[in-house]
């Protein structure tokens, strides 16, 4: 199902053959969620995805729209699945703050402080539990449509060298963009579902 390219590269989070397996028809069904990567300045793609559990359904991409148009898909898209607003996060820095405060939805900050110190922010430790999620066989995407992207982005996404304080990073993402010539928006907004495994308290994944 494609020529993927498989390495040996220790500092990938990701294995090829994990991040293949989560495009299933497994429904992991649960407390409904939307998140989204809100584009910076006009100069990348929103990416929404929703939630049924610990299973991606269904995924829009947004180019160059204005915040009004972006935050009336994210009402449509809550409406028509019905979920709650405290369930719909996005991506607080930049643009995105304008739709945390239009919607009164969840904000997610990437350099905010982590749940466990030993990582050096939310967004990197978002990224090591979506990591082992993954692994564990814990998500499955029922979206095809842009199964090169998703596996090509989490690719990406590697170990960075840790800080001065040894703790532990993800490669940032203006590296990836300079590197790789594309931003990964969509890991991103595969990333943001992990607040919501850490932060049990905005509802808690439950088998149905």
């Amino acid at each position: 199902e494609g020529d993927w390219e498989y390495d040996d590269d220790s500092s990938k989070l990701f294995a090829t053959d994990n991040l293949l397996r989560m495009f299933r028809n497994e429904l992991l069904e649960g407390t409904k969620y939307i998140t989204a990567d809100i584009a910076r300045f006009g100069k990348d793609r929103t990416i929404i995805g929703v939630w049924n559990g610990l299973s991606l359904i269904q995924v829009k991409e947004l180019k160059r729209v204005a915040l009004d148009e972006t935050a009336q898909v994210l009402r449509e898209l809550s409406a028509e699945h019905n979920v709650l607003l405290k369930n719909v996060i996005c991506d607080e820095d930049g643009l995105g703050g304008g739709i945390v405060d239009f919607m009164k939805c969840t904000g997610f900050r990437n350099g905010s402080k982590p749940v466990h110190p030993e990582y050096q922010n939310l967004k990197a430790e978002c990224y090591y539990k979506l990591a082992s999620y993954v692994e564990e066989n814990k998500i499955t995407i029922l979206y095809n449509g842009v199964k090169d992207t998703i596996v090509r982005e989490l690719e990406m996404i590697k170990r960075h060298k840790a800080d001065s304080d040894g703790k532990l990073q993800v490669t940032p993402k203006e590296v990836i963009k300079f590197r790789e010539g594309i931003s990964p928006d969509y890991a991103d907004m595969l990333m943001m579902r992990m607040y919501y495994e850490l932060y049990t308290n905005y509802g808690k994944y439950v088998v149905g």
